[in-house]
């Protein structure tokens, strides 16, 4: 049977990605190995717009924030953090690992942060040193206006570090406009790539912190790494992992060459019409403010109890989804990363219709026709 992977991460990885990171391995000291970081980051720079380079290590995004907070954080600073769900506050207890006096600032269940909140936490705390920010909360499907929230900072105010982690590649993230100064993300989820990378973004402004700070980590000192990029040809400190280099690059060149704004607005246009479709069964959203919803994920409330028997319904599918995380219980969470368009969304409803059906959840019909205003209304069946 076929097994069609909608979790948050890994996502289902495209053929020709595959087939790529099957390449042979090379020597991490070779031309052909400084003409693949130098493609890889290239094509990261102009994802997010920006001159600063992408800092590319072995690990994941949890290894990504790690690096954040080892370099631009020290210990005792002010940490203002803003947690929607289980990934808000695993950055913060990163941070707070680091040494980082942290003031914690929690939305409540399913909602995200206005400018509001941004504007009374600066001058609640008007000594803090650096700012927590989740783009994209998986665990809730909340998603913050991070463009709108980062205007309330001053551009000499505290220093801004973002989780990207799930929304780099899905979704338009613009670190140098948008006034971030340290940004984490990984290859295995918007970026359509093996798990095994973590990626990072400094701007100037963090460069320089980065520069005055002692690192207490010899791997995940950023300044080693940018001194190996900056030699003759770009190089790592150390041995990378070469498939999974092999299959970012594949999984960029397609990306790119789709469109990263066509591509996000795909992956929008079939999370709107599935959600359509939920509706119109009588399920609830767990984000139940739109402005706030993913793009990227469904978060789906299903009845006390019936999360495993409707998880385990769609697995006999062959349809893998999550259960929710943490202290956000009581959902399904439906990834929307995979290349698939119109024909996925039917796929994904259906199934979910069929597994409410089997676990006795009285589902109601007609959902593909909302599934299908939502998608014409938001573009064309075409992609």
């Amino acid at each position: 049977m076929t097994r069609y992977l909608y979790t948050p991460g890994p996502v289902d990885v495209p053929f020709s990605v595959r087939r790529a990171a099957a390449g042979p391995m090379i020597s991490h000291r070779s031309e052909e190995w400084s003409d693949l970081l130098e493609e890889v980051t290239g094509r990261l720079e102009r994802l997010l717009d920006v001159e600063e380079p992408v800092v590319i290590l072995p690990g994941s995004g949890t290894g990504a924030l790690e690096t954040l907070t080892a370099n631009l954080l020290s210990p005792d600073d002010e940490v203002i953090s803003f947690s929607c769900g289980t990934f808000g506050d695993r950055f913060r207890e990163i941070a707070s690992r680091r040494g980082a006096k942290i003031h914690a600032l929690d939305a409540p269940r399913g909602e995200g942060f206005t400018r509001g909140h941004v504007r009374e936490a600066l001058e609640r705390y008007p000594g803090a040193d650096a700012l927590l920010f989740t783009h994209h909360e998986t665990s809730t499907g909340v998603v913050n206006p991070l463009e709108e929230l980062l205007a309330e900072v001053p551009a000499d105010g505290p220093l801004v570090l973002v989780d990207a982690v799930s929304s780099l590649g899905a979704m338009t993230c613009r670190p140098s406009k948008w006034g971030i100064d340290g940004l984490a993300s990984c290859s295995q989820k918007g970026l359509l790539a093996p798990p095994g990378l973590a990626l990072v973004h400094l701007s100037e402004r963090g460069w320089e912190r980065a520069a005055k700070g002692a690192c207490p980590s010899y791997f995940f000192d950023l300044t080693l790494h940018r001194r190996f990029l900056k030699k003759g040809r770009p190089q790592n400190p150390f041995t990378p992992p070469v498939s999974v280099f092999y299959g970012l690059a594949e999984s960029l060149r397609l990306l790119e060459g789709f469109g990263w704004d066509a591509w996000a607005d795909r992956t929008r246009r079939k999370a709107r019409s599935f959600e359509a479709a939920c509706e119109a069964m009588g399920f609830e959203l767990f984000v139940r403010e739109r402005e706030y919803r993913s793009p990227v994920m469904t978060a789906l409330e299903v009845p006390a109890g019936k999360e495993r028997p409707m998880k385990k319904a769609l697995e006999d599918m062959g349809i893998i989804v999550a259960e929710g995380q943490g202290r956000d219980g009581g959902t399904l969470r439906i990834a929307h990363y995979n290349p698939g368009g119109w024909p996925e969304v039917c796929l994904l409803a259906g199934g979910v219709f069929g597994a409410a059906r089997e676990c006795g959840i009285d589902a109601g019909n007609g959902f593909l026709d909302e599934a299908l205003k939502t998608w014409d209304r938001e573009g064309d069946r075409s992609c």
